[in-house]
């Protein structure tokens, strides 16, 4: 005797929304949660060009009974509900019966499926949701369906798919969070014939999150533990220094069940505050386990979006889980270092807690020539002064650590050019040994404040410049120029950087291949999901190219399917000007401070940066003298 269902009416009416098929993902998402409910140990997904052509999923679930074979692709029948009171307590993924008559009707279907207490099995075609001929069947335990020709009879919702690669990047998502909801199953992933992804099916997340996102993830997850009342939290979750420059990567799972609900993110980004820099965001793989009561999973045609009961209460144990467990490490920063090729990696902690700060006059707290001032032992100033002795020569040695440290221990954004026609080395001179204007309208610079505002005189007025925006426009013009004419300078890397990314991540690149060069990218596949870096644009040099690299892929992931072509160039170079301009904080010396006021007034707009944030601050002089009461 089947077990489905028809639903009663009065059921069918409180259940929202029907299902809306809008891409292949859609029904990739369908099928493999029916397999889940099904008792599935595995499940194999195979599509054909991004799922346009053809969908196939097989498993090993319990199947389908021959007497419920048509009664499956009826509107509202299932076998997971029978009465209103069920929906205030849903455990399957999947519960309306809605799912296999909506893909029915805009495709054509082939269905095999075998019940665990049959000897026989079944196979069923339908087109445009009607049975064309149903028949017994010589299969195993569970069920085959393959869907093909995917909106043949609703040619005007198959004009609005994208690419292939776009599609198939939706599939990977649904795959791969699925995997990692359920880690005990074993999932395969086949695209056009070729195997892109497989999981153990050992039941560790772990496991799946390796299988899918790669050892270098793995090694900067810690795993993540906390109950409080009827909130159970288990997971993992990056240290502080492993963050990605947009949320994508923050996974939840509901009674594991995927979802998206904003307070979730901001309950983890809450427990992260003091830990992480604006703009920056944890990975994250967390699963909440709660009574059914307390959510509804009803309110979305997808299902996707859930609602909280507590939703307030809830946010507050997340931050506090993840507080508690970042509390467990040490969560300075850490450096890896490669002694040789060959050598395992021997990891380096910074020590904070005996860090002395500079002083006004650039020395440390403790003006002494003490362990911290060892990195200017072998400089050729210091051993000629030392050896002056006396305390003109300490007064000699204070000053050339005073002087130097900045230029020697930082790396240079600018090398004055004197060839530069907007600052002739006469004029850098002049402004050291005179009052004359070192550029036109400026009558002197005066210096920075808290080293990030260059302060000047000009025939108007004070002006008051910010050195990161100003930098990141003279940066931003300069790069678009190049690559309009193709002349992008780049820099081979001693030490190609090697990036391991996801399905969705490798389409991306490969989709974007020929535009990542252009910019001066160079990048190669090393593998079946890791890429090489091996030369980045010259203004990226002094950045670590992994880090860039990573924001440069985010970047495309959230735009690509946003921004037009020109805008998501205009986009990504904005990117990395902002990346590799003069940070705040970064003392600059007369002759630096020069050259970027000039070059900044030589620009097209130097009063905004490319993302829109103004420049200069400009106090008039009757402003100045109004104040002044004059």
């Amino acid at each position: 005797m089947g077990v489905i269902k028809r639903l009663p009416e009065i059921v069918a009416n409180q259940i929202s929304a029907g299902e809306v098929i809008e891409r292949p993902a859609s029904i990739v998402k369908e099928l493999v949660e029916n397999s889940i409910d099904a008792g599935s140990k595995e499940i194999t997904i195979e599509v054909e060009n991004g799922g346009r052509d053809s969908i196939r999923v097989k498993d090993d679930g319990k199947g389908i009974a021959e007497d419920d074979l048509e009664l499956a692709f009826d509107r509202y029948a299932t076998s997971k509900i029978e009465n209103v009171n069920d929906l205030y307590s849903i455990r399957t993924l999947g519960f309306r019966g809605e799912a296999l008559a909506s893909i029915a009707s805009i495709s054509k279907v082939e269905i095999f499926s075998r019940s665990s207490d049959s000897l026989k099995g079944s196979k069923m075609l339908l087109e445009g949701g009607e049975i064309i001929k149903k028949a017994p069947a010589g299969v195993p335990v569970g069920t085959d369906i393959t869907i093909r020709d995917i909106f043949y009879n609703t040619p005007a919702r198959y004009k609005y798919l994208k690419t292939i690669e776009t599609e198939f990047g939706h599939i990977s998502n649904i795959v791969s969070r699925e995997a990692m909801a359920y880690p005990e199953i074993k999932f395969t992933l086949i695209h056009n014939k070729r195997e892109v992804l497989k999981t153990p099916g050992t039941g560790n997340l772990l496991d799946a999150i390796y299988s899918i996102y790669g050892e270098e993830l793995v090694n900067n997850l810690i795993e993540l533990e906390y109950e409080e009342s009827y909130v159970k939290l288990s997971g993992f979750i990056t240290r502080p220094n492993y963050t990605r420059s947009s949320r994508n990567h923050q996974i939840f799972f509901v009674n594991k069940r995927t979802v998206y609900n904003r307070s979730l993110s901001r309950g983890v980004e809450k427990g992260y505050q003091g830990l992480i820099p604006p703009g920056r965001y944890p990975v994250v793989f967390l699963n909440l386990k709660l009574n059914q009561v307390l959510v509804d999973v009803n309110v979305h045609p997808s299902k996707r979006e859930v609602k909280f009961s507590r939703e307030e209460i809830i946010e507050k144990i997340i931050e506090k889980g993840v507080r508690t467990n970042l509390s467990r490490i040490n969560t300075a920063p850490q450096l890896k270092v490669r002694k040789q090729k060959g050598d395992s990696f021997q990891e380096i902690k910074f020590d904070f807690d005996n860090y002395k700060p500079l002083d006004t006059n650039g020395m440390r707290s403790n003006t002494e020539l003490s362990d911290d001032n060892k990195y200017f032992a072998d400089k050729p100033y210091f051993t000629e002064n030392k050896q002056a002795g006396g305390k003109v020569a300490e007064e000699n040695i204070k000053k050339d650590i005073r002087n130097n440290f900045y230029r020697e221990k930082q790396p240079e954004y600018f090398i004055y050019n004197p060839e530069v026609k907007s600052i002739p080395e006469e004029r850098v001179k002049t402004n050291y040994e005179t009052d004359k204007p070192p550029l036109p309208g400026i009558n002197r610079i005066f210096g920075q404040i808290l080293n990030t505002y260059i302060l000047a005189e000009g025939t108007d007025g004070l002006y008051i410049i910010d050195q990161h925006n100003a930098h990141e426009r003279v940066l931003y013009e300069k790069k678009y120029a190049e690559y309009r004419q193709q002349e992008i300078l780049t820099q081979g890397l001693l030490v190609p950087v090697n990036i391991e990314v996801t399905l969705a991540e490798k389409e991306i690149i490969e989709k974007h291949f020929d535009l990542l060069n252009k910019l001066g990218i160079k990048i190669e596949s090393f593998g079946s999901n890791s890429y090489i870096v091996t030369e980045l644009p010259l203004l990226l040099k002094n950045l670590p190219g992994q880090v860039i690299v990573r924001e440069i892929i985010d970047r495309l992931l959230e735009n690509d399917r946003k921004l037009q072509p020109a805008d998501l160039i205009d986009d990504l170079i904005t990117l990395m000007s902002c990346k590799a301009a003069i940070k705040a904080g970064k003392y600059l010396d007369m002759r630096e401070m020069i050259e970027l006021v000039a070059e900044l007034f030589n620009t097209e707009n130097p009063e905004r940066c490319p993302h829109g944030r103004p420049i200069i601050i400009h106090i008039s002089n009757e402003d100045i003298a109004r104040s002044m009461g004059r």
